[in-house]
């Protein structure tokens, strides 16, 4: 594996320890051929061996009795590479990274606190942008156990703060159901918050998952489980993007807004 100048300046590198690298890539696998191929001491590279043996980049193997040396295997370097990175950028430990052979990359986020700030997150990341997003009824039990009523109303004010579009896919007679069931402040306080939906039927939503998805990202949530898959620049962001049209062609639309306002003086005016 040649590290670029990115992943050597994440580890911290020195000019040396790279020389030392690059020769064990070429086949030098002890201090002596490593001292022939690079001007730098016996003592220097078995002191920087050591050194980059205990940070899990060059790994030892012993045959009849001598010690030989190589750069350790890719997926170990690239959790070194990964670990440093999680110290840089503070990444929570209930965040794992994975990446695509292109510019994809795929980060799992686990536990309530995670999840709490990756949406907070997003939602101010994409600030007067477009959220597309599909949700049934049965996601309300884990919204419940994650944020709790008032907190998902903060959510929801947060969304108008940042201006951002959401356009929803939902079963018949979601707005009813939850206005009933969550009461007048959680109906004033998404309202505002979409501005078209889309009714199809509620055969359709016999789960509790959630997608969000916008221009360059897509979310993929779990809330009873605690879990949210991120996916970013990936082929299954466009599956879903496709998937999200047909339905919008296939369903009911209507204004978000003016249901709510409906619903709000018929129930609490009358």
């Amino acid at each position: 594996m040649k590290l670029d100048a990115e992943q050597i300046k994440l580890l911290g590198l020195s000019t040396k320890e790279i020389k030392v690298l690059d020769a064990l890539r070429a086949g030098n696998n002890t201090p002596l051929l490593i001292n022939k191929a690079i001007k730098v001491s016996r003592p220097a590279i078995y002191e920087i061996l050591v050194k980059l043996h205990k940070r899990g980049l060059v790994k030892t193997n012993i045959v009849n009795g001598k010690k030989y040396w190589s750069q350790a295997k890719e997926k170990d370097i690239e959790q070194n590479l990964y670990n440093t990175k999680k110290q840089l950028f503070n990444i929570d430990e209930r965040v794992e990274e994975v990446h695509g052979l292109s510019d994809s990359t795929v980060m799992i986020h686990r536990g309530g606190e995670a999840i709490r700030q990756l949406l907070y997150g997003i939602i101010k990341d994409h600030k007067e942008q477009r959220l597309l997003a599909i949700q049934g009824d049965v996601v309300v039990i884990g919204w419940e156990k994650v944020f709790g009523t008032e907190q998902t109303n903060e959510i929801n004010r947060f969304i108008k703060k940042n201006a951002i579009i959401v356009e929803t896919i939902m079963p018949f007679g979601w707005f009813e159901r939850q206005t009933e069931l969550l009461g007048k402040k959680w109906a004033e306080e998404f309202e505002g918050r979409s501005a078209i939906s889309h009714e199809i039927a509620g055969d359709y939503f016999q789960h509790a998952g959630q997608i969000w998805m916008f221009k360059n990202s897509v979310y993929l949530i779990a809330m009873n489980e605690e879990i949210i898959i991120e996916i970013r620049h990936s082929e299954i962001q466009k599956l879903i993007k496709s998937m999200f049209e047909f339905i919008k062609d296939n369903s009911r639309k209507f204004d978000v807004n003016a249901r709510l306002r409906e619903l709000l003086a018929k129930t609490y005016n009358s």
